[in-house]
């Protein structure tokens, strides 16, 4: 045994220190380095991103103006079936005859004999024509046509109010859109359409208080 030999001595407290600091930097080192990495990556996809959130926010838009477009649509729906539904009505208050489909247009033809001969038109040759539908009326109805101002008012009437609300849906549905549609529809138009409404409802009440007045006419 040698008495001399001694132990090797413990590292020194501060060559450790140093080397744990060193270890500790090159881990900072390393996170920073992450930590760049991540952020660029994140500018990338944030970057690439960019046209779909943008898209989305325009789709979004989209979605809100079609969903007030509908809404606009759903009530202009509804008032103008509620105002057909009253002007129908109103023309059955005033003409409630009722002519078989297949013999609207002989009426039709009938009503045109009648109101070209009122115009003061006819040229004589007028006189086959009546006979020929007369003819083909009485021989469909049991007796001979007669004029009837209530059913010449309510076929006019109506034909104007359906042609107008034709009109409208047309304009709506050759727009992108239903609000614009219905902005480009002919506002006068639209208007005369609200009037004609306004004056079958007074005519329909001016006949109604006439009948009440006069219970045995």
């Amino acid at each position: 045994m040698n008495l001399f030999h001694r132990d090797k001595h413990p590292p020194d407290e501060a060559e450790q220190l140093r080397a744990k600091n060193a270890e500790l930097e090159a881990q900072v080192q390393q996170l920073q380095e992450d930590l760049e990495f991540y952020r660029k990556q994140n500018e990338r996809i944030v970057h690439d991103a960019s046209p779909a959130i943008s898209e989305n926010a325009v789709l979004r838009y989209e979605l809100y103006k079609c969903q007030s477009d509908r809404k606009i649509l759903e009530f202009h729906i509804s008032g103008a079936r509620a105002e057909a539904r009253a002007a129908l009505n109103l023309l059955g208050q005033l003409a409630p005859a009722h002519v078989p489909q297949g013999q609207i247009l002989l009426e039709a033809v009938l009503f045109l004999i009648h109101e070209v001969r009122g115009l003061g038109l006819d040229s004589g040759s007028l006189p086959p024509l009546e006979k020929e539908a007369q003819e083909a009326w009485t021989q469909t109805q049991g007796a001979p046509w007669h004029f009837s101002p209530e059913r010449w008012l309510a076929l006019r009437v109506g034909g104007v109010l359906r042609a107008i609300e034709l009109e409208r849906e047309h304009s709506v549905r050759a727009a992108d859109r239903p609000a614009d549609g219905l902005g480009a529809f002919d506002a006068a138009l639209g208007r005369c359409g609200d009037l004609l409404r306004q004056w079958l409802e007074t005519l329909a009440h001016t006949d109604s208080a006439a009948g009440e007045s006069n219970p045995t006419a």
